[in-house]
């Protein structure tokens, strides 16, 4: 199941860069002229200089906003589309990203996205939930459930009221679901480095919302699985099928890779040359979970996002950053030639009338549905007003999770290009707003500089408190 921006828009099925209506198109030819002059791989090369310097140039404006980064990444995308180098005459964003060119960099966005995936992954830290079991999974539910049902009643009435923005094929119950899920589901890896930046790392509100985000990241990419499967249009015999492959897959998972990868590691030391030798390893177990997905009918980010789950918490620290520190540099330097591509489709100038009502009732709902459900729900396990306020406000923390989503439920027929630069730009404003927010309801705490060279959503977790239920503090694990 490829990603969405691997066909054109406006592509024949089957044939791929081929407009409907036109005759071939084949490259160095017509259009395609000025190409003939340099070969692909060098307008990859320097594709990817332009997405990553913009980024550099947006950089100080993002600091002084004090963003992370994962802002100024989904803004260059914007910037790079029909929203704003479209505007200017000649076509631009076709000239500088040329069909036959997006294909290629799409293989190496896929590449940094299934390392980050990995990452975020082996990021999520079980052990939070010990000792508060019962209110994180208290409010996980009501930030989850009441954005949910609020999303899903809006995308009802998009049926009604809106029918051009929403597929003719799809039916309403799998889009109210779509929606719910993509407008409910928080980014982790954002929201730890928004704690960074605010001091907030060993507080209540910092660690019951990162308790809170590991487990919505769990609970809506399954959700997100089974939507997709069900997306495709099989038979119940069919998805019960891929579900049952799924459940096998993820025992596999669970039983078998998870004790040999805990049998190699332990046993294995950074020193002496073997650093290469782990991160070898490691990276082939992950493309390897990542291609497995796909053949059993699942995306592979969920394969690599898999097996980061299954990869042991209790290494030796110095294995553990021979192994994710390259990783994540990597992903770093690639991730943004994702949000670059997926900004060549998002315009802001096609939404019209009634995608500027949709991208605000969007944001409406899904942060205020959010707040709401989760600051009422901590307050009723005894938080202070201002500290369940700061829970609710940061699980409305967006990032490269959501985006991924979008860009395959597209791809899956369940929203078109006008509902998803709608939702896209909904993604940026909600994590736009949240460090302000954050910020104003903890005038006091400590913030260190946001303008650190780690992209927020490459970030590994700050060690966060272990909290009880009655929100006693027993220090960090």
């Amino acid at each position: 199941m490829p990603l969405a921006y691997l066909k054109p828009r406006g592509a024949v099925r089957g044939r791929p860069g081929r407009p409907a209506g036109r005759g071939p198109e084949f490259p160095f030819r017509g259009r395609h002229r000025a190409l003939a002059g340099s070969s692909l791989e060098a307008i990859v090369l320097v594709d990817i200089a332009v997405v990553l310097l913009i980024g550099v140039a947006l950089a100080p404006l993002r600091t002084r906003l004090r963003q992370p980064v994962v802002v100024g990444e989904i803004a260059v995308g914007v910037l790079l589309g029909p929203s704003v180098l479209g505007l200017l005459p000649g076509n631009l964003p076709a000239k500088v990203f040329p069909v036959e060119v997006r294909s290629h960099l799409s293989v190496i966005a896929q590449v940094g996205i299934v390392l980050f995936m990995f990452v975020a992954g082996w990021e999520l830290e079980f052990h939070l939930l010990r000792g508060r079991v019962r209110s994180v999974l208290a409010i996980t539910a009501a930030s989850l459930t009441v954005p949910c049902a609020l999303a899903s009643a809006v995308a009802f009435a998009l049926f009604a009221g809106h029918s051009s923005l929403v597929p003719a094929h799809i039916s309403p119950p799998l889009f109210m679901l779509f929606m719910g899920v993509v407008l409910s589901v928080s980014s982790l890896s954002v929201m730890i480095r928004i704690l960074g930046e605010n001091g907030l790392q060993g507080t209540t509100a910092g660690a019951m919302a990162t308790a809170s985000g590991a487990i919505t990241d769990l609970v809506a990419w399954f959700a997100f699985v089974c939507l997709i499967t069900a997306a495709q249009g099989l038979s119940t015999g069919n998805l019960l099928l891929t579900l049952g492959r799924v459940t096998a897959y993820s025992l596999a998972m669970g039983f078998v890779v998870r004790p040999v990868l805990r049998a190699l590691l332990r046993r294995v030391h950074p020193q002496g040359g073997h650093s290469l030798l782990l991160i070898f390893a490691v990276g082939s177990g992950v493309f390897v979970s990542a291609w497995f997905a796909t053949c059993i009918g699942i995306h592979a980010v969920i394969g690599a996002f898999t097996f980061g789950l299954v990869m042991p918490r209790d290494l030796d620290p110095a294995v553990r950053r021979a192994i994710a520190t390259p990783l994540h540099h990597v992903g770093a330097l690639l991730i943004p030639v994702f949000f670059g591509l997926t900004g060549l489709s998002v315009d802001m100038g096609a939404l019209g009338w009634g995608g500027a009502l949709a991208l605000t009732a969007f944001f409406v709902v899904s942060l205020g549905g959010k707040f709401t459900g989760t600051a009422v729900t901590a307050r009723l396990f005894h938080l202070p007003w201002r500290e369940a306020a700061t829970v609710g406000v940061l699980v409305n923390s967006k990032g490269l999770g959501e985006v991924l989503m979008l860009t395959m439920g597209r791809e899956a027929g369940l929203i078109n290009d006008q509902l998803f630069s709608a939702l896209f730009l909904t993604a940026l404003l909600m994590t736009a707003s949240v460090n302000p927010l954050v910020r104003r309801l903890t005038p006091k705490a400590g913030s260190t500089d946001p303008g650190a060279a780690v992209p927020a959503q490459q970030q590994g977790p700050h060690a966060a408190p272990e909290l009880s239920d009655d929100h006693t503090t027993r220090g960090p694990t």
